[in-house]
């Protein structure tokens, strides 16, 4: 592999015709994968995720969102009766909004829904709140988790049990969707793990 580092500039363009053009251009043949793996073949490989379970077992699935492409591959795959329920880890994010009608069908939206207020400031913003839970979190269970995704989706997990969210029957899968190299940007020992 090798890196090629562009400016802001180049990467606030990313997705329009002029870059993908000039990329074509410079790697005739490259198969190029939008952020986050967006998109209709990103939303159709999430959509195995629930294959490596048996997801029958769970009244709802919780998932962290960044472009929303898991999360939206996660709902055309839950089960009718299930929900999933996506925690946003960027301000003002919300995937069924912004899917096309193409990408859900009326049922499958019905099984979505997100809880909003856990994104602590942003996209990998992380104050004290976030890694004492995220440290507390991992001495409890063994499970580390990234303060740019996970941390944020236990953290909604662990708040939305203590306010009695889920009914008390309810059966939860969480997906960690790893992310844990987004850690290395801390200071060595602020995190247990």
């Amino acid at each position: 592999m090798q890196l090629e580092f562009i400016s802001r500039q180049d990467y606030a363009n990313k997705t329009g015709p002029h870059f993908l053009h000039q990329l074509l251009l410079r790697y005739p043949g490259a198969y190029i994968i939008p952020e986050g793996g967006a998109g209709p073949l990103g939303i159709r490989g999430s959509e195995e995720i629930l294959l490596t379970v048996d997801s029958c077992n769970y009244t709802h699935i919780l998932c962290a969102i960044g472009t929303g492409t898991m999360f939206l591959g996660l709902v055309r795959a839950a089960l009718p009766g299930q929900t999933v329920i996506g925690v946003p880890v960027l301000k003002n994010v919300d995937p069924l909004s912004m899917a096309q009608p193409s990408i859900l069908t009326p049922e499958q939206a019905e099984r979505a829904c997100l809880l909003h207020g856990y994104h602590f400031g942003g996209y990998a913003r992380h104050p004290r709140q976030l890694l004492n839970f995220m440290n507390e979190f991992y001495r409890e269970t063994g499970i580390p988790s990234d303060i740019v995704y996970t941390g944020k989706l236990f953290y909604a997990f662990r708040d939305s049990i203590r306010n009695d969210y889920f009914p008390e029957s309810s059966k939860l899968l969480v997906i960690h969707s790893g992310g844990l190299q987004g850690n290395l940007s801390l200071e060595p020992g602020v995190l247990e793990f």
